[in-house]
């Protein structure tokens, strides 16, 4: 496994560790609470001295890996749920990450549109020299057209750098 990234299936180790069992304890090793046949011949009492330490030996071995399997279910599902809450904080810091470029990427449209369209997305009809507030303004002469001479050229005005038309 790297560092930077988690490699695991949870579910896969959630369910070893539920399944994980160490095997049952024989019931010979019950022969441990009797003491040694010391009765007979030498070699009966050298057996059953070396079937008492043997028996003592596997119940060792039997009872360590029992512990060692539960440890490594505990282990097991440990990681898991460490993978879990590792999976839901990525997913929570890439929805905080996509979430910041999204607005990032609205900030921008809104500095290019405002750019653009000068600020305001609403025509400009304040700059036409007809327009007015009144229904019926194309039908009244503009009081600026009468005074100036056809001969003149068309002047401009301040807001609206475009000759008059």
């Amino acid at each position: 496994m790297t560092t930077d990234r988690i490699e695991g299936d949870t579910t896969a180790m959630s369910l070893f560790a539920q399944r994980l069992t160490a095997p049952p304890l024989p019931p010979s090793l019950g022969r441990l609470g009797t003491p040694p046949n010391l009765s007979g011949l030498f070699e009966g009492i050298a057996m059953s001295v070396l079937d008492k330490a043997a028996t003592a030996a596997a119940a060792e071995f039997l009872a360590k890996t029992t512990e060692e399997f539960v440890t490594f279910g505990v282990k097991a599902s440990t990681a898991a749920a460490t993978y879990t809450a590792a999976d839901v904080a990525s997913m929570a810091g890439l929805v905080s990450a996509g979430a910041e470029f999204a607005q990032k990427g609205i900030d921008t449209l809104q500095q290019l549109s405002a750019t653009h369209f000068g600020g305001d997305t609403q025509p400009d009809t304040t700059s036409q020299p007809n327009a007015t507030s009144q229904p019926n303004a194309a039908a009244q002469p503009d009081a600026g057209a009468a005074t100036q001479p056809a001969t003149q050229p068309a002047t401009t005005t301040a807001a609206d750098p475009r000759p008059a038309t």
